[in-house]
């Protein structure tokens, strides 16, 4: 009876299952790392346009 439950195709389902799910976490670590590069590059370009607006006088790295 259990057998015909789970039939033949329940390993590659269940493996299926998982690789989408690792797909999933994947896609969002993903994502998660190209919004931080996004904030780098824009921190970074608000302290350059800092330094060239008043040069010497504002210390950025206080």
């Amino acid at each position: 009876m259990i057998n015909s439950v789970g039939g033949a195709n329940a390993p590659g389902l269940a493996t299926a299952l998982m690789n989408k799910k690792t797909a999933e976490e994947e896609l969002a670590v993903t994502v998660i790392k190209k919004g931080q590069d996004i904030e780098k590059a824009q921190g970074e370009a608000a302290v350059k346009m800092i330094e060239s607006a008043a040069p010497g006088r504002i210390d950025t790295y206080a």
